[in-house]
């Protein structure tokens, strides 16, 4: 997890270490391995390896896929004049809410998988923040962040 804070705009998003290029070249490695194992069974006379090796060459394929589909999701708060914009990119969707920065309430609530969840919200209305990105710590050192800059402004 990365924590950039711009000004008044903080952002989550997973630490993303082999670029995408990167991950071609490591399926491309896996499947030539996994070539190379099968063919040499069948040719032992083990031929029933090679449609379970396909089998895990496309399990590897689609798990190689959701890591692309999902590489650029990201979750930020801005702080923009009297308004606390939240906005969750996952894949091509971007979910968008604003509160009044005046009514906007940070709390700290424990779920029952035991994990501390951030919620961000006013009016009944509240949005969980850091859930996929962030550790227990650091939705709390946020937290705490978030309520000093909302107090410079009341």
């Amino acid at each position: 997890m990365a924590l950039y804070t711009l000004g008044y705009k903080m952002i989550a998003k997973p630490s993303n270490s082999l670029p995408v290029k990167g991950f071609m070249w490591l399926f491309t490695g896996i499947v030539l391995i996994l070539a190379v194992i099968a063919i040499g069974m069948s040719e032992m006379g083990a031929w029933f390896v090679l449609p379970f090796a396909g089998l895990e060459a496309l399990a590897f394929a689609v798990a190689f896929y959701q890591v692309h589909v999902h590489y650029n999701d990201y979750e930020s708060i801005s702080l923009e004049g009297d308004s606390v914009v939240i906005e969750k990119h996952v894949n091509k969707s971007i979910d968008r809410v604003t509160f009044q920065r005046y009514w906007v309430r940070v709390t700290l609530r424990k779920s029952q998988d035991g994990s501390v969840g951030l919620f961000i919200g006013s009016h009944g209305k509240q949005v969980e923040f850091g859930k996929r990105f962030m550790d227990d710590m650091q939705r709390i050192e946020l937290a705490k962040q978030l309520k000093v800059q909302l107090a410079k402004f009341e």
